[in-house]
C-alpha cells in the first residue's frame, strides 16, 4: 500500500482513497491557486534543495538568482542531528532524530524545542498535517504531485508555498506573503522532515 504513495513515509494516507477518512477535504484545498489579496498573482519564489549528500538531509537549498541560502548539515554538530544555517552561516534550527519519544525540533526564536508530532501533527484521518508559527496555523495537504501549505481556520483558505520533487532535487515554491510572514525558514525544516524519508512521529 505504502509503494505508491510518496507521503505515506511521513505517515499521510493516500488521499485518492476514499476510505481515508472525512475531516479536512484535500479536493478544497487541492483547487485553489496561488493568490494574494486583490486577486493579481503573488510573486513566488523558488528555493531548489539540491546536491544531496546523500539525501536532503545533507544538501544545499539554492534560491533566487541561483545563490545559496541554506546549508542543511547531517550528523553535525553531532550524530543524530541535522543543522540548518543561513546563508552567514548562523544557525537557525534543528532536528534532533530519536526513536522514543521521538524526532525533536527546534528553530532559534520562531519554534521551541519540541517533538515533531506537536509541530508537524498528523490529522486524525492522517491526511493532512497541522503546523504552528507563532500564533498561526497552517496545513500541510499533499497533492497528487506536491505538498501544498496553507492557511488553516480561516473561511478563504490561502495557498502559501508547494513542495514538488524534481529530478535529483526537491523544490520549495513560496509565495512573498509567505516569506514576509517568517514562513520561510520553518518551511525549510518542514520541507527537510516531510521529505527525509525517516519516521518523524
Amino acid at each position: 500500500m505504502h509503494g505508491t504513495n510518496p507521503y505515506a513515509q511521513s505517515g499521510w494516507t493516500n488521499s485518492s482513497f476514499p476510505s481515508s477518512g472525512s475531516g479536512l477535504q484535500p479536493s478544497v484545498y487541492g483547487a485553489l491557486p496561488f493568490t494574494s489579496v486583490g486577486g493579481s498573482a503573488p510573486t513566488i519564489h523558488r528555493f531548489r534543495f539540491t546536491s544531496f549528500n546523500p539525501d536532503i538531509c545533507n544538501c544545499t537549498v539554492v534560491g533566487p538568482n541561483s545563490k545559496t541560502y541554506f546549508q542543511i548539515m547531517n550528523n553535525t554538530p553531532t550524530t543524530g542531528f541535522t543543522l540548518f544555517q543561513n546563508r552567514d552561516g548562523k544557525s537557525f534550527g534543528v532536528i534532533e532524530w530519536r526513536q522514543s519519544p521521538g524526532t525533536v525540533v527546534e528553530l532559534r526564536d520562531v519554534v521551541k524545542k519540541q517533538l515533531v508530532s506537536s509541530w508537524l501533527a498528523l490529522s486524525q484521518d492522517r491526511s493532512y498535517r497541522h503546523m504552528t508559527v507563532g500564533n498561526r496555523g497552517f496545513v500541510w495537504v499533499p497533492r497528487d504531485d506536491y505538498i501544498g501549505l496553507y492557511s488553516h481556520g480561516t473561511a478563504d483558505p490561502q495557498l502559501y508555498a508547494k513542495v514538488a520533487r524534481g529530478d535529483g532535487h526537491v523544490a520549495l515554491d513560496i509565495t512573498s506573503a509567505a516569506i514576509q510572514l517568517g514562513l520561510l525558514e520553518p518551511c525549510v525544516v518542514a520541507v527537510v522532515l516531510l521529505q527525509s524519508g525517516r519516521h518523524i512521529d
